[in-house]
C-alpha cells in the first residue's frame, strides 16, 4: 500500500513538473471524451425527435384507400359511410375511425376568389389527424346530422384575409358556409397529406352537397396502442374484401414500416458518430503515448537513479502507467464536464423544437472508455521504463 501511494505521489509531482505539456496532452482526450458525449445525446434526441413527429403523424394509425391502378373501378367499390361505421364497431381493437373526401375548390372571402383545397372530415377526424384548433371550434354533432353550412380555415388563409372574423361567410360554388373557426396541424405533414397549407374544412355531409360525390377516399382507423397496428391492418383489409365486390382492390396501410426505417437510420448514425468519437479518443492515446515515450527519454536519469536506490520495476511500471491515467482521466472529467455545459446551455435554445435529454450513460460510458485508453496506451511506455537498466540509465545526464 505504501508503494502505491509513493507511486502516486511521484507521477503527481511528475505531472506537475511538466504542467502545459500535460495540458496539451489532456486537451485531446478532453475533445474525444466530449465528442462522445455531445454525439451520443445529439442522436439520441434526434431520434426522438423523429420518431414523435412520425407518431404524431399516426404511428397507431391504419388508413384505407381503393387501389385505382389498372383495376376496374364500379361505383359499388367506393368506401362509405356504412364501411366507416362496420370498422368502427366490428374491429375490436379499433378505438376510433374517420373518413375524408378531398378535391380542389374555389372560393371567395368578400369578392376576392381564392385556391384551396376543400376537404369533407367525419366527427371523429380531429382526434385522428391530431389537428389543432387556434380559434372557435370543431364541428359538433349537431353540424353533421343538420348538414349545418360550416367550415375552418387554416391558418394561412386567415393571414391573407386579417379582416376575415369567426362569422363571416365564404362562398363555395352555389353555397355559404359560415367560419366557425381556424386550425393547424398539431405535427407537420409536410404537405404529404389532404391537409395542405390553404385548406377548407368541411363536415362531410357539406362537402358530398359541393362536389355530389357521396364516397370517401380514405379510411382513418386508430389502434388501442402501435403494437396492434398490424392486426387491425389485416382485419380492416380482409372486412372491406367482404364487404364489396371479389375484383374490388384495397390499400390498407400504416406507418408501421416506416418507424422502423426512421430507427434503423438512427442507430445507424448514432454507430457512425459514437464510431468518430473514439477515433477521436484513440488520436488521444497515442498522443500520450508519444508524450510518455518522449518523457522516459527525458527522464532515464530519473529512472537510474530510483532503480540504484532499490525501486523494482514493478513500482516503475506503476508510476508511469498513473501519469497516464491522470492524463486520460482528467481529459475525460473535463470533456464530459464541457459536454453537459454545452448541452444545457443549447437546450435553453432549442428547447421549443427538440429536447436535448444529456445521457448520462454516455458520460459514464465516455470516463470508462478514456480511463481504458490512459492504460491501454501508457502500458507500453510504462513498460519500456520499467526494463531500462539501471547503470546505462544512470549513464544518461540528468
Amino acid at each position: 500500500m505504501q508503494n502505491w501511494i509513493e507511486c502516486f505521489r511521484l507521477a503527481l509531482t511528475a505531472l506537475k513538473a511538466d504542467k502545459l505539456k500535460a495540458f496539451l496532452t489532456t486537451l485531446s482526450v478532453l475533445i474525444g471524451s466530449a465528442s462522445l458525449v455531445l454525439v451520443v445525446t445529439i442522436a439520441g434526441s434526434g431520434k426522438k425527435y423523429i420518431l414523435s413527429r412520425i407518431e404524431g403523424i399516426g404511428a397507431n394509425l391504419a388508413y384505407a384507400t381503393l387501389n385505382r391502378n389498372g383495376n376496374p373501378v364500379s361505383l359499388q367499390d367506393e368506401l362509405t359511410l356504412s364501411d366507416l361505421d362496420a370498422i368502427r364497431n366490428t374491429v375490436p381493437l379499433v378505438k376510433a375511425a374517420a373518413g375524408t373526401y378531398d378535391a380542389p375548390t374555389e372560393f371567395q372571402i368578400n369578392g376576392r376568389p381564392h385556391h384551396a383545397r376543400l376537404v369533407g372530415a367525419t366527427h371523429e377526424f380531429l382526434k385522428i389527424r391530431n389537428l389543432r384548433i387556434t380559434s372557435g371550434r370543431y364541428f359538433d354533432e349537431v353540424d353533421f346530422r343538420s348538414r349545418s353550412k360550416v367550415c375552418l380555415l387554416t391558418d394561412p388563409i386567415v393571414a391573407k384575409n386579417p379582416n376575415l372574423q369567426l362569422g363571416d361567410t365564404l362562398r363555395i360554388d352555389q353555397f355559404r358556409c359560415t367560419v366557425i373557426g381556424t386550425f393547424t396541424e398539431g405535427v407537420p405533414t409536410f404537405g404529404q397529406s389532404e391537409i395542405q397549407a390553404e385548406t377548407v374544412l368541411v363536415p362531410f355531409p357539406v362537402a358530398r352537397l359541393v362536389t355530389g360525390e357521396a364516397f370517401l377516399q380514405v379510411i382513418y382507423a386508430q389502434a388501442e396502442s402501435s403494437a396492434d397496428v398490424p392486426q387491425v391492418t389485416r382485419e380492416i383489409r380482409s372486412l372491406l374484401q367482404s364487404r364489396h365486390r371479389r375484383e374490388a382492390r384495397y390499400d390498407v396501410d400504416n406507418l408501421s414500416s416506416l418507424l422502423d426505417t426512421a430507427t434503423e437510420i438512427s442507430l445507424a448514425m448514432t454507430a457512425v458518430l459514437l464510431a468518430i468519437g473514439l477515433v477521436t479518443l484513440i488520436v488521444g492515446g497515442a498522443g500520450i503515448m508519444n508524450i510518455m515515450l518522449a518523457n522516459i527519454a527525458e527522464r532515464k536519469h530519473e529512472i537510474g537513479l530510483r532503480k540504484a536506490l532499490g525501486a523494482r520495476s514493478s513500482e516503475i511500471r506503476l508510476q508511469f502507467l498513473l501519469e497516464a491515467v491522470f492524463i486520460s482521466s482528467a481529459g475525460s472529467i473535463a470533456g464530459a464536464i464541457c459536454a453537459v455545459a454545452l448541452l444545457a446551455s443549447a437546450a435553453v435554445f432549442v428547447k421549443d423544437f427538440v429536447n436535448l435529454d444529456i445521457s448520462w450513460t454516455s458520460v459514464a460510458f465516455a470516463l470508462l472508455v478514456s480511463s481504458a485508453i490512459g492504460l491501454l496506451f501508457g502500458y507500453q511506455p510504462a513498460t519500456r521504463a520499467a526494463s531500462l537498466n539501471p547503470v546505462e540509465a544512470l549513464r544518461t545526464e540528468a
